[in-house]
């Protein structure tokens, strides 16, 4: 869906967001309507010259990483995705899960390099449950999860849980195999990993890393000032109890409670808060 959105809208949708400037705003909104689980990814034009979040896709870099798709048959799928004109930071690559019981079983990925340094994974699982649904029409679905990077692993951690409600599910360590990996981080790097999940669900998770070494703050900052990730946003049936959490856990309130036309998610009370890295998150109640 694209929508040029003027006047006293946009004005209010750039103070919302904090994107600045004066004049119509530009919005496109994709979802995938065969897979009603799969996230909805709002993209908001902005002017060229802002600064990349990720300058150079340099993963050492916190902040929003990228989103995962699940694919079948990736091999095939890389092929498609090259033939359009994207690239990937490394060829299809194969890495190690571990087990509850100590046991690994073996994940391909593909990390294709989408415009403004936005990083985008292909996940398949073979013969395992995916990491979302696929539309069997096309052997894609998603996405899946969205990841980023953090300074904190275990601060990031209290605000997903005493403020957003989501659950840890999974949480492990693991080591960079260096320029040939998706990541291209130095070799050897320990990377601490999280998946965070809504109560029931099993799809939109968050995928958090934090890495032991080799770590880089953002050089401009977090958020819809630069190109490339700019907010998460969260549904809620209690906005109000959300924000109540979020005082009481001292997590920062970007902007207060408003109601609003948002794209992608029609009118709803929205409220933007930080985390502790100071990535703004939005939550909504529809209304």
């Amino acid at each position: 869906m694209h929508s040029l959105i003027e006047g006293a809208a946009a004005a209010a949708l750039r103070a919302h967001w904090g994107v600045g400037g004066a004049g119509s705003l530009e919005t496109l909104v994709f979802k995938r309507p065969e897979v009603p689980e799969a996230l909805c990814l709002r993209v908001v034009t902005v002017s060229a010259d802002r600064p990349a979040a990720r300058p150079g896709l340099d993963s050492r870099y916190d902040g929003a990483l990228g989103f995962g798709f699940p694919v079948r048959d990736l091999h095939r799928r890389h092929a498609i995705i090259e033939a359009l004109g994207f690239t990937a930071t490394a060829g299809v690559t194969v890495m190690a899960f571990p087990r509850a019981d100590g046991t690994t079983y073996d994940i391909g990925e593909t990390h294709w390099v989408a415009p403004d340094d936005v990083m985008v994974l292909g996940v398949d699982r073979t013969h395992l449950q995916p990491v979302g649904p696929i539309d069997p029409a096309l052997d894609i679905g998603g996405p899946s999860y969205s990841s980023a990077l953090v300074a904190d692993a275990v601060a990031s951690g209290e605000f997903f849980d005493k403020v957003l409600g989501l659950e840890l599910r999974r949480e492990f360590t693991f080591e960079s195999e260096g320029p040939s990996g998706g990541m291209r981080l130095p070799r050897g790097t320990r990377v601490h990993f999280q998946q965070w999940f809504a109560p029931g669900s099993r799809t939109g998770y968050l995928v958090i890393m934090q890495l032991k070494e080799n770590a880089l703050r953002a050089p401009q900052g977090l958020g819809l000032k630069n190109r490339g990730i700019g907010l998460w946003s969260f549904p809620t049936a209690d906005l109000e109890l959300v924000r109540e959490r979020a005082l009481r856990h001292g997590a920062p309130v970007l902007r207060e409670t408003v109601f609003i036309e948002s794209p992608g998610l029609g009118a709803v009370s929205s409220l933007i808060l930080a985390t502790p890295d100071g990535f703004p998150i939005e939550v909504y109640q529809p209304l």
